[in-house]
């Protein structure tokens, strides 16, 4: 009966440790196609490098100062946001819930440039705004010019691929945007004259 039992144990063990390697290796599967499906866009395609996530809100835009103008990249951090002027990390600001939603910082650098960067964001998601919105997702945009007041050039960098970026932006453009006003999108490289129209609403 001893011999027997053992034999049963031994039976069941086997098919314990059989299982136990099938479902090690089923998960491994399932974490390993997932990885790699993370690296990829919508419908399996390769994201394009240096297209940020669309999740996360970041802004670029040229603020008048006393010199010229400031460059501002202004990026949330959780419940704040992170501040750089000029590439210079310069601080964070928040809005008060104890103080009716007023901005707050305590970086004495920021101080002088909040009520612009604060009037920046509150226009970010209209279409005057959008070019800072659109700046900040994507680091190919080296600028952006307002041809008439439905156009907006957007000029990239020499090296990006035309019809790669152009794909990803007609793909993705429409998750930026909130507002229903017209907008077309002439997208071309610095100093070449061709370009390729991408239309918002």
């Amino acid at each position: 009966m001893m011999g027997a039992l053992t034999e049963k144990q031994m039976e069941t063990g086997t098919k314990a440790l059989v299982l136990g390697t099938l479902a090690g290796f089923a998960l491994a599967a399932f974490f390993y196609f997932r990885k790699r499906n993370d690296a990829q866009g919508p419908a399996g395609k390769p994201q394009q490098p240096g297209i940020k996530d669309l999740n996360m809100e970041r802004y670029v835009f040229e603020m008048a100062a006393d010199v010229g103008s400031i460059s501002a990249v202004v990026e949330q951090a959780g419940d704040c946001y992170s501040v750089q002027l000029d590439g210079k990390y310069a601080g964070t600001m928040w809005q008060d819930e104890q103080k009716g939603m007023q901005w707050r910082t305590g970086d004495q650098e920021l101080e002088p440039y909040m009520r612009e960067i604060a009037m920046h964001l509150s226009e970010a998601f209209s279409r005057k705004g959008f070019p800072s919105l659109l700046m900040g997702t994507y680091p190919e945009i080296l600028s952006t010019v307002w041809k008439t007041s439905e156009t907006l050039e957007v000029n990239l960098k020499t090296d990006t691929d035309m019809e790669i970026f152009t794909t990803f932006l007609k793909d993705e453009v429409s998750n930026l945007v909130t507002f229903e006003e017209h907008l077309d999108l002439m997208v071309k490289k610095e100093n070449d004259p061709y370009f390729v129209i991408v239309g918002i609403n």
